[in-house]
């Protein structure tokens, strides 16, 4: 009896020893991204077809995965709206919401069924935040400033008024199929990581577009979103899409993943990221590696 004791204070001790210091639990989550299913043959590495049963792979794998939350970041569909008919049924059988995030590609459809887009997807606010346990995931709308997403007067002149700066600014990722943050979009971003930091909360931010390592197809305005960045302690890690071949940085203790596209190849793409007290863990599948990355502290 004395050493079942023994054995069961043991087990708390070690219990207490790998709960985080905040006393959060370990917390799970399910990313992928760039599906971008499209009833069109292989174009290149992009092999369409293939889209619909890796769609199908990973929503059943996430369904038995214990996880706490979905993310699917950018670029459900390409090249035609009749296409979220194929795509969406499956997300449906996921077993929690997939949270989605805006990507170029959700908006390539005729110009009269871009106002179809967002109800389609079950959206309602392009730019939000998930909070979990002791950290809020902050979605951020890459297609803000855009020449695919619908624009207004004010959204026109903004977008027009940073891409000329990046074209004087010999700036390479003013690109059309990139997408840009407006400054109300910035503002609200910028209160909500103020918030994390009063209140302890630890931050990801999920984008469709990346901002670091310094690349072709980053956000328009991604040195204006790093300077932000690097002035908050709380923000940990930035996840995105956007180039299928994917990529991976670190600046100022925050690590820039970006995750790989599943529409590339007959090989599917997505992960598991497990976070614990003072690490994130992502466990890819397929051609997604396996990362073991150490969080900042805010010190």
């Amino acid at each position: 009896m004395n050493n079942f004791f023994s054995i069961l204070f043991q087990l708390a001790c070690l219990f207490f020893l790998v709960e985080p210091a905040f006393g959060q639990k370990t917390i799970t989550i399910g990313i992928f991204t760039d599906n971008q299913y499209c009833n069109c043959p292989v174009t290149g590495v992009r092999n369409y077809p293939a889209s619909l049963e890796k769609l199908d792979s990973v929503i059943r794998f996430f369904n038995t995965s214990d996880v706490d939350a979905i993310f699917h970041l950018g670029d459900v569909i390409d090249h035609d709206f009749a296409n979220y008919d194929s795509v969406i049924p499956r997300y449906r059988k996921s077993a929690i919401p997939v949270n989605f995030v805006m990507g170029n590609h959700d908006y390539a459809v005729k110009a009269s069924q871009k106002s179809k887009v967002l109800p389609m997807l079950g959206i309602t606010d392009l730019f939000y935040t998930r909070a979990i346990g002791n950290w809020k995931f902050i979605v951020l709308n890459g297609d803000d400033l855009s020449f695919l997403a619908p624009q207004d007067k004010k959204r026109k002149q903004e977008r027009n008024a940073l891409l000329t700066g990046l074209i004087s600014g010999l700036r390479n990722n003013f690109l059309p199929w990139n997408g840009g943050i407006s400054m109300a979009q910035m503002n609200w971003f910028e209160r909500e990581l103020q918030e994390a930091q009063k209140t302890g909360m630890n931050v990801i931010v999920l984008c469709h577009f990346p901002v670091y390592p310094k690349s072709s197809y980053n956000l328009w305005n991604d040195l204006e979103l790093l300077a932000i960045l690097r002035q908050y302690p709380c923000v940990k890690a930035y996840f995105n899409g956007h180039y299928h071949p994917g990529n991976y940085g670190v600046d100022n203790g925050v690590h820039y993943i970006n995750f790989r596209g599943m529409v590339n190849t007959v090989e599917t793409a997505y992960a598991l990221v497990t976070i614990t007290s003072d690490s994130i863990l992502i466990h890819g599948f397929g051609r997604e590696p396996d990362r073991r990355l150490k969080i900042k502290s805010d010190e």
